[in-house]
């Protein structure tokens, strides 16, 4: 397998884990259960964890694609930059999560402010992890761009081949 394989099959897990375990940590929250508290932050911990990969892969996945035809290098670094940002959130959280773990179970009287606050911190996190999952995919998907910015990207990038051959 090459780095784009693993790029791809990484970079779905962060975004599913960081929505999974806020759907289970606002459970646990609202039904005031401790044990499903705990369930919620051991799946952050462990999606923060599958974030390296996902982005450590992405050079690779982009040294394989970035001299094909209509790939645009604005759209590549644009899903770096947010990416970057995106994996800082995500280990934060992780780090977030394992100490709201640790005062969960210690039954330290932060517990329940720890869980709000890494609640706060995972919707940051989802929600910028989504927009880089919509940003990577823009990269071979011109479908899922506003028709517009895709048309004139592919344009533009056609346009630049054109002149880079004569």
């Amino acid at each position: 397998m090459t780095e784009a394989h693993w790029h791809l099959l990484f970079n779905h897990m962060p975004i599913m884990g960081s929505f999974f375990g806020f759907i289970i940590l606002t459970a646990g929250i609202f039904m005031k259960q401790p044990m499903v508290r705990k369930t919620a932050y051991c799946v952050l911990i462990f999606s923060s964890l599958l974030t390296l990969p996902a982005f450590f892969s992405g050079e690779g996945a982009e040294e394989m694609i970035e001299d094909l035809p209509t790939i645009s290098h604005r759209l590549i670094h644009e899903h770096e930059e947010s990416a970057e940002f995106a994996l800082w959130l995500s280990e934060l959280l992780g780090i977030l999560a394992g100490v709201s773990l640790f005062l969960e179970h210690t039954r330290h009287k932060l517990a329940s402010v720890m869980s709000i606050l890494t609640l706060i911190l995972n919707l940051g996190t989802f929600a910028s992890m989504s927009f880089v999952g919509n940003s990577g995919g823009e990269i071979r998907h011109p479908e899922i761009r506003n028709e517009k910015s895709a048309e004139s990207e592919v344009d533009s990038t056609l346009k630049i081949q054109e002149d880079n051959h004569h």
